[in-house]
């Protein structure tokens, strides 16, 4: 019989592509990892332009950099919800659409007041800002990692 799939191998043995299909069963729809690897994406992007504005900060003329993201990530985890049918199941058509349209929104801000060289960056400002887009890539990086120990524990059957 070509193609077909036997359970066990070996008493206590799942075979590899019906071990993958039960994950991806048991997985399917955990938009988590997705999510919070697109607000790393976003901190990180946002990181990146923090960092280019201090290092701007005497630059004459120069303007800083934003990055936004939050208000589109919403907009996109809203969409991935699952909605309710009229005889009140579930469907989830929506909820297994990646987040691949997603990506920050990079500007130039344009309504900072400037200094007399022409550049409207602040350092004290920045650093803040720094500050909390470190921590924030921090707390993700954390929960990125419990949820890989979430998912590991899962598919082992073992605490991690």
């Amino acid at each position: 019989m070509s193609g077909t799939i036997h359970a066990h191998r070996d008493p206590g043995t799942i075979h590899p592509e019906l071990e993958k299909t039960v994950i991806q069963h048991i997985f399917r729809g955990n938009q988590t990892p997705n999510v919070l690897l697109a607000s790393l994406d976003g901190h990180s992007a946002r990181q990146r332009a923090i960092v280019n504005n201090i290092a701007n900060v005497d630059t004459p003329g120069f303007r800083r950099i934003e990055v936004n993201f939050e208000k589109e990530l919403q907009r996109e985890v809203a969409r991935m919800r699952p909605e309710r049918l009229g005889n009140g199941a579930i469907s989830s058509r929506m909820v297994d659409r990646p987040l691949e349209d997603f990506s920050p929104e990079v500007s130039i801000d344009m309504s900072t007041p400037v200094r007399f060289d022409g550049s409207n960056v602040r350092i004290d400002q920045e650093m803040v800002e720094l500050a909390k887009s470190t921590g924030k890539i921090n707390e993700l990086t954390e929960l990125l990692i419990r949820q890989q120990r979430i998912t590991q524990s899962a598919i082992t059957g073992r605490n991690l």
